[in-house]
């Protein structure tokens, strides 16, 4: 597979959570399938460099735990929700409710302890990936992501330079 790197201006009244140079987010064509990604899960070193990053960049106290509000960054980061407030629909949104993002935090917090640990975040985040992986299946699908830390890209940045 392969990537293409892109430059797009920035315009109209769109919120973005995302960096911007000078007006300009940096994006790349990435052609990848299934395999693109589990080989990049597979490479354990390489794939928790990336997770372990995220982490720690979600961890803003430092404690080596990611409670609900950290954890709300990365289902925005994702584009599982957009605004934070959109998590608090229909739960308590501390991860006790019956919301989306109180869902997917429980799913994440393996003991149920109110926080996610590194281990926690590890297993999950494998297992979303090998789920994007299966439902890419082997057919060459081509992506616009963002030039950032996008788990995807990573992978098929893994693939390209092992070619």
């Amino acid at each position: 597979m392969s990537f293409i790197r892109a430059c797009f201006p920035v315009s109209g009244k769109k919120r973005l959570h995302r960096e911007l140079i000078g007006g300009i987010v940096k994006m790349s064509i990435v052609v990848l399938d299934g395999s693109t990604i589990r080989s990049f899960v597979k490479d354990e070193e390489a794939f928790h460099r990336s997770i372990d990053g995220w982490f720690q960049r979600l961890d803003t106290n430092r404690d080596g735990l990611l409670f609900y509000p950290e954890f709300v960054q990365l289902l925005q980061k994702m584009n599982w929700v957009v605004e934070p407030s959109g998590c608090n629909e229909g739960g308590e949104g501390e991860g006790g409710g019956s919301g989306l993002c109180d869902s997917v935090f429980r799913a994440f917090d393996h003991d149920s302890s109110g926080a996610i640990d590194l281990g926690e975040f590890r297993a999950e985040m494998k297992k979303v990936m090998l789920g994007m992986a299966e439902g890419l299946g082997s057919l060459p699908v081509q992506m616009l992501l963002e030039d950032d830390d996008s788990l995807l890209k990573q992978a098929a940045d893994l693939e390209s330079s092992s070619e």
